[in-house]
């Protein structure tokens, strides 16, 4: 199984978008997690052709931000829960995956840490209790400055 984390930057443009897709495909990756998509929920459907059977998003107000997951035709799951902020920073999925009770998590971290936000996923990641949880995505930040290679000292972004 191939997972694949991406800060895309933007998908507006059909251009990028299509070879964004045509690259993970290429890499026969099985689930893609994408922040930065900027797309609201109609857009985000045109990430669904080719190879991508489903695709979850949570939307940020404004077309700002916003995560997806896309799932690879063939891929055996089924979503059972799905939660998201109302910020488009995080989306988890609870899923039966190849018959293994599965959590699924992509996070896009603001570039000043929030608390509030950390503590929140914290909370519903620890609410699977002993579940094996995969969690991906952009953090725009360091967990322990010491172990921060970037020299940044802020404690923001790396």
């Amino acid at each position: 199984m191939k997972i694949v984390t991406w800060n895309v930057g933007g998908l507006h443009s059909p251009v990028k978008r299509k070879k964004i897709l045509q690259a993970l495909h290429r890499k026969g990756v099985h689930i893609a997690l994408l922040q930065e998509t900027h797309l609201d929920t109609p857009e985000h459907m045109k990430l669904k052709s080719g190879w991508v059977a489903e695709v979850y998003d949570n939307p940020a107000v404004g077309k700002k931000v916003s995560v997806e997951i896309l799932m690879q035709k063939g891929v055996d799951f089924r979503v059972d829960w799905q939660y998201q902020d109302r910020g488009g920073r995080f989306l988890v999925l609870k899923e039966i995956m190849e018959g293994t009770e599965l959590a699924l998590g992509n996070f896009y971290g603001p570039n000043v840490q929030d608390v509030a936000l950390n503590n929140r996923l914290r909370q519903i990641l620890l609410s699977f209790g002993d579940c094996p949880t995969i969690l991906g995505g952009d953090f725009n930040a360091v967990a322990d400055l010491t172990m921060d290679r970037s020299g940044a000292r802020g404690g923001g972004g790396s």
